[in-house]
């Protein structure tokens, strides 16, 4: 079995819950038949979002940096939960030895086997201004829908209070609903709005969103007849895929 380098910090709670759902989806009986995984975490790799808007250092001499301490710890196989940081994958690819398991590509082929063709992209405003999906849907015959201007801005305020430290470590409350609860209702409230009309499918692509969008509650109410995509999970699955091949 592979040993698994995930990058992680991009931010800290999607990679942890990203390892999450790769326990939760690894066929295991036991504790030894799990995935050896090696998890790091930098808060030192520079903001993405901040290098994509002109206004921040690249991160890819600090994202390469750490792929090699994974390599360096054993792992033999990598992951990176962010489909923002995505956009340097083939950089950084380029110089290590090891495989990096494509949440670009991963997600094109879950979205082709389920034959939905016009997919709303929910993810930052890198992912939508680089068009990090659409050269890979293209390929696969799915269009990429984005949210007009005024969604796309709520949505980043959401996944800025997501990566917030005081919302996700000390879930402050208001009233007697959790924060992260009520973001989770804003993002719901986001992905219903009408840019997302004659979509047969909603990706989540930044893995902030997962972590806190309610899937059973959103399934059990919404009036949305097609599929939600959860980049988080489709990128777990590839990766129990791999590490057991």
């Amino acid at each position: 079995m592979k040993t698994v380098g995930i990058l992680g910090g991009l931010g800290p709670l999607a990679g942890a819950h990203f390892y999450r759902r790769v326990i939760d989806m690894t066929p295991a009986a036991g504790d030894r038949e799990h995935i050896p995984v090696i998890l790091i975490s930098d808060p030192a790799i520079p903001s993405r979002v901040e290098h994509l808007s002109g206004t921040g250092e690249s991160p890819v001499p600090k994202l390469v940096e750490v792929a090699r301490k994974l390599i360096g710890a054993g792992a033999s196989l990598l992951a990176i939960p962010s489909s923002t940081t995505s956009i340097y994958e083939k950089t950084i690819a380029e110089q290590i030895d090891v495989p990096i398991v494509s949440m670009i590509d991963e997600v094109t082929a879950a979205i082709s086997r389920s034959r939905c063709s016009r997919i709303g992209v929910m993810g930052t405003t890198p992912t939508r201004m680089f068009h990090v999906y659409d050269e890979a849907f293209e390929r696969a015959g799915i269009r990429a829908v984005y949210p007009d201007e005024e969604t796309q801005s709520a949505m980043m305020d959401v996944i800025s209070t997501v990566k917030e430290a005081t919302a996700v470590n000390n879930h402050p409350q208001e009233g007697d609903v959790n924060v992260m609860t009520l973001l989770g209702r804003r993002t719901v409230e986001l992905a219903e709005r009408p840019w997302s009309r004659g979509v047969d499918g909603i990706l989540l692509a930044c893995t902030e969103l997962p972590v806190i969008f309610p899937i059973p509650e959103y399934a059990a109410s919404t009036t949305f007849s097609g599929e939600l995509f959860n980049s988080t999970d489709i990128l777990a699955a590839a990766v129990v895929r791999e590490a057991y091949e």
